[in-house]
């Protein structure tokens, strides 16, 4: 069984049964989408209301069979630069978002180094969270938000200080943030019963005990 994405699972049930006001959830897992470089603003075939871009204005690639993504995965390239990700919803705010992340290599990262996501409502920074990373070098952590409204956010792989990696030296050099399975609440949707949401997350478990790890160039 999968149980990362059990776990996934599991917490956006939780969330959604736990706020009935809220909407139902989608998660962006890029399979439908082609692999390749893609223009700043892209949207998955999946979902229009969310543009992503990055904080440079260009490296932003879809991947199939990295070792450090699942499946078709997002790419943020160039971070000697000290490139990040951008997301931009298009539907209004929302409350609730989560991401995995990879490419937390232990030969360019150091103990202590971050996934950090920073939410917006506007040009007023709504809240901050971090994950520690755990230096394996696999899509295994998860790196959410819910405690407000927001319409915009930033994920960036930084030092134990909160600084983004701009290179130099031998470790903390191109540190590429690596993303997928993006979930979020869509606004004014119909919320599953809590029954269905139980069924839901078995079906969930079921995918995931059929999921093979397609594995295949490292990044760094």
């Amino acid at each position: 069984m999968n149980l990362r994405l059990f776990a996934a699972a599991a917490t956006a049930a939780a969330f959604v049964m736990a706020n009935p006001a809220q909407a139902a959830l989608v998660t962006l897992d890029f399979e439908s989408d082609p692999s390749g470089a893609l223009a700043e603003g892209f949207s998955s075939t999946d979902y229009a209301g969310l543009a992503l871009y990055t904080d440079l204005g260009a490296g932003l690639e879809l991947l199939n069979g990295i070792a450090e993504g699942d499946g078709n995965s997002l790419v943020v390239q160039n971070d000697t630069n000290g490139n990040f990700l951008k997301g931009v919803f298009s539907d209004g705010p929302h409350t609730f978002l989560s991401m995995d992340f990879g490419n937390d290599d232990p030969f360019f990262t150091n103990p202590g180094d971050r996934a950090v996501l920073t939410v917006f409502l506007g040009a007023a920074m709504v809240g901050q969270t971090f994950v520690i990373m755990n230096r394996n070098d696999v899509m295994d952590q998860t790196i959410g938000f819910n405690f407000g409204s927001f319409d915009s956010f930033t994920l960036a792989f930084t030092d134990g200080a909160g600084s983004v990696f701009t290179g130099g030296g031998a470790v903390n050099v191109g540190l590429i943030e690596v993303i997928d399975n993006i979930t979020f609440d869509v606004p004014d949707t119909v919320v599953p019963e809590p029954a269905t949401w139980a069924m839901m997350i078995l079906g969930f478990a079921g995918t995931g005990a059929l999921m093979r790890r397609r594995r295949g160039i490292a990044l760094t």
